[in-house]
């Protein structure tokens, strides 16, 4: 029962924060931006195949968290938003989730995201990463802080269902599972930080230079759990 209104909760603030997005992006109007973001959200799903089961009751890493921060670094907080969400829908559906398990991991994603996004464009320096003065150093604040949030929301709103669902305490779950979740995200905010850089001098095509990363940390985390 309190599974079930915890996940509520969650989805209730999901969509409105979707809404949002929605919204803002639909305002702003639709460009030749959108099939960019449209082809990375679709690549996002896709490496978002690439999951690994922990040692722990119903709890997988993905590794399109790097397609999801390079989301946020290009397009901002609301194109982010929704990829997210997308892409939480999607894992849901291959894992054959029941119909609370993809509210809760499309609405889970899009909080922890938007959230996530808000605090990185408010440590950016004036003139966002797109300004002309804009340098690789400007990065390293922001991107820490966009990982470092994405990890303690994305893994507390986690554990808080399991624990609640497994009747587990969920301290004892977030120490079981944060340190595959960390080395994820830091890895993933790295690679799309370079990955960023490479976009602002190239444009937007040259995102595609990520693909390989989400494929090495897969292979990684395999031999790290075979063993």
């Amino acid at each position: 029962m309190k599974g079930n209104l915890y996940i509520g909760a969650v989805a209730a603030v999901g969509a409105a924060i979707l809404a949002g997005s929605l919204r803002n992006v639909l305002t702003s109007g639709l460009g030749t931006q959108d099939l960019a973001w449209l082809g990375i959200a679709v690549l996002t799903v896709l490496v978002g195949r690439l999951a690994v089961r922990l040692p722990l009751p119903h709890c997988r890493v993905s590794f399109s968290d790097a397609f999801v921060f390079l989301s946020v670094m290009v397009f901002g907080g609301d194109y982010a938003t929704l990829t997210a969400a997308l892409d939480g829908f999607a894992s849901s559906s291959r894992a054959r989730g029941a119909w609370h398990k993809r509210l809760f991991n499309t609405a889970g994603m899009a909080i922890s995201v938007n959230l996530s996004a808000r605090v990185f464009a408010r440590l950016l320096p004036e003139g966002g990463v797109w300004g002309s003065r804009f340098s690789a150093e400007d990065l390293l604040l922001p991107v820490a802080a966009l990982a470092f949030t994405q990890y303690v929301l994305n893994t507390a709103l986690v554990s808080g269902v399991v624990a609640l669902k497994e009747h587990a305490s969920p301290l004892a779950i977030w120490q079981d599972s944060s340190p595959w979740a960390g080395t994820a995200y830091l890895a993933g905010s790295a690679a799309a930080s370079v990955v960023f850089l490479v976009v602002r001098e190239l444009g937007v095509v040259s995102a595609l230079a990520i693909l390989p990363f989400p494929g090495i940390l897969y292979l990684t985390y395999r031999a790290c759990l075979d063993r």
